[in-house]
Order: C-alpha cells, then sequence, then structure tokens
C-alpha cells in the first residue's frame, strides 16, 4: 500500500464506522456465503480487539463484538447513507465503506471516508481501496491504494493428509472457470469435486449437469460452509482456481493453501499477486493445468500455510487499515488547518 510516513501516534485509539450492506442480497457478517462478508467480518474484529471503537452497520442476522447496527427490513441501497448518518456515534473520525455501489463514500460526509472496491465497478469514493494491485491497474488507473484481504489462519484447519480428489469452489457461473475445471478433470482421469452456489442456472443445466452425469468421478456437492467447507478444502489434492476474468483477488485461493493444500489457477487477475510465492503453480492453459495435476509437484502443505501466515492474515490486513485509516484523518486535518484563515 503506498503512503506517506504517518505522524498520528500509534497508539492512539480511532472511532470508525463500517459499512457493508449489499442489496438486494444482502448477507449477514459473517457469511458461509460471501468473501466480502467474511472478510468485513475479520477486520471489525481485530479492530475491536486493538482497543478502537468500531460501530459497524450490516444486514439482519449479523454478529460482531463491535457496536452492531442492523438496518430495518426492507431498506434499499440508496437509504443507506441517509441510515447511517443519522444512527453513527459523534466523534466518528472516519467511515470504512464496503458496499458494492458505494452508498456512502460518495456523498458528502462530516467526516473523511475510504472505500474498499470488493467487485468491479465504475462509480467509488475520494479515496478508494483496492484489494490487489492488478484490480487497482484496471478499475482505478493506478491511483488509490490497495491492501490484499487477509484472514483468520486459526480459523483454517491444516491437514498433510489428502484424499486424492480435485476441488472446485466458487460461484456457478461460467466467468468462474468451472467448465475449465470439468476438462482438467476429464483429461487426467480425476475425482472432481465442484462446490458452490449456482449462480447461473440455465448455464449449470445445460452444460455442467451433462459433462456431470456422463462422468461418475465428477460431483456437484451444492454450497458449503462451516465444517464441510473445512473437510473439503483440507483434504483435497488440489483447488482448481481457473478463473477467466479480471478476478480483483480470490479469497478460496488463500483459504486453501492455509489449509495446506495447493492451488492451480490460471493466469488472470490477481493470480500473479496471490500465488507469487508458488510461480509454477500458475498456468497459463487448462492443457497446462491438466499436466501440472499429472505432475503432482505441489509445495509441501507446511509451506503452502506458512506462505498465508506471512502474507494474508487479518492481521496484516489490519496494520495497512490501521495506517490507511490515520494517514486519511492526517490528511483531513492538513487541509482544515489550511482553510482557517491566519491568525494576526
Amino acid at each position: 500500500m503506498a503512503s506517506k510516513q504517518i505522524k498520528m501516534p500509534k497508539g492512539q485509539r480511532l472511532s470508525i464506522v463500517q459499512v457493508i450492506s449489499n442489496y438486494p442480497n444482502a448477507q449477514p457478517v459473517p457469511s458461509i456465503k460471501g468473501g466480502t462478508e467474511k472478510v468485513v467480518y475479520e477486520l471489525t474484529e481485530e479492530l475491536v480487539r486493538r482497543g478502537h471503537h468500531v460501530s459497524l452497520f450490516a444486514a439482519r442476522g449479523s454478529r460482531s463484538s463491535a457496536r452492531l447496527i442492523t438496518y430495518p427490513k426492507g431498506m434499499k441501497h440508496d437509504q443507506i447513507h441517509q441510515y447511517v448518518l443519522q444512527h453513527m456515534p459523534p466523534g466518528t473520525q472516519i467511515i470504512h465503506d464496503h458496499t458494492f455501489r458505494t452508498a456512502v463514500g460518495r456523498r458528502k460526509l462530516p467526516c473523511p471516508s475510504i472505500c474498499t472496491v470488493h467487485l468491479p465497478v465504475k462509480r467509488y469514493g475520494e479515496n478508494p481501496v483496492f484489494v490487489s494491485k492488478r484490480a487497482r491497474q484496471l478499475m482505478g488507473d493506478g491511483k488509490g491504494f490497495y491492501v490484499y484481504n487477509g484472514i483468520n489462519t486459526h480459523e483454517y484447519e491444516f491437514s498433510s493428509e489428502k484424499h486424492g480428489y480435485l476441488l472446485f469452489m466458487g460461484r456457478i457461473i461460467r466467468d468462474k472457470g468451472v467448465l475449465q475445471a470439468i476438462q482438467v478433470a476429464e483429461q487426467t482421469g480425476k475425482r472432481l469435486l465442484i462446490a458452490g452456489p449456482i449462480k447461473a442456472p440455465i448455464f449449470f443445466r445445460q452444460e455442467i449437469q451433462k459433462r456431470i452425469q456422463h462422468n461418475p468421478k465428477i460431483r456437484y456437492v451444492g454450497a458449503v460452509g462451516g465444517e464441510q467447507k473445512q473437510k473439503l478444502l483440507k483434504h483435497a489434492e488440489c483447488l482448481l482456481f481457473p478463473t477467466l476474468w479480471e478476478e480483483p483477488f480470490g479469497l478460496v485461493m488463500v483459504e486453501a493453501m492455509a489449509c495446506g493444500t495447493p492451488v492451480l489457477a490460471l493466469k488472470n487477475g490477481s493470480v500473479p499477486e496471490v500465488l507469487s510465492g508458488f510461480p509454477q503453480l500458475i498456468c497459463k492453459s487448462v492443457d497446462q493445468m491438466a499436466r501440472k495435476v499429472k505432475q503432482k509437484k505441489y509445495p509441501s502443505p507446511a509451506k503452502l500455510r506458512q506462505y498465508v501466515t506471512q502474507r494474508f492474515t487479518n492481521k496484516q490486513m489490519t496494520d495497512k487499515y490501521v495506517r490507511l485509516y490515520r494517514e486519511i484523518i492526517r490528511r483531513q486535518g492538513q487541509k482544515k488547518s489550511q482553510g482557517l484563515p491566519k491568525r494576526r
């Protein structure tokens, strides 16, 4: 993350408002379905552990150690801004907007704000934060900041015991590369488990289901979370991540490696950054991915786990956001002081 040296005292507690609610499909925090909700939860919890005063605006059913403010039933996206302003605590120093369409950060506010751009959008607030360098390059024209997503590695079960199956885990849509994962399974003769919510029913019915019916080694296990997700991740021989689009981050890659499971991924989006420590796992084509599956030249499970703990934890993510909060608050203070008339 690019920023200047920050002069605000490191120990000073901040008053922070976190805002998340991606209507019409708002998920509670944390969510077994949404990576964004998981990231916001981890950030919020770590901020509270460090003694900061945090208020979290989120969907009903959410849980948090922060001061939790849930939205009323039926509230629309364009109403979030006003609701946050009416209910945020006095003395708030910064607002962190996580909504997909920047419901708060693009508005006139009584305090500075930043906006994490979790998905590709054309409009965002004054201080955009992207989740990878590639996302900042494509969506922000190289402007703004970037902070990698982080996970609480203590919540991910490690295992060096693998059960010989390939795993695809993600939303079932064409751009996620589920068809390409099936091609790898077909070329290698390996078992493939497909996990994730079906977001494109016609695509699934017409193209995925037929391939599954003709190959008993391929099975769709549905959307997963909790213990079932842990078991699938930690015992997979390899996670396939053949994304076809400019994926801003790809949290499941980090989750798999935290469990000691290697990831083979196509060289799109943030993949070269997330897998920078293991360039041998990055693939130029489906054919090359299939060859790598056959070769089975993977890093050790322990090295994969260590890699995540050194780069993609909730603590490292929070460190960077706190530095950014302080920098933005400092800049705002400078602007105000420069705008005041000089004393005689």
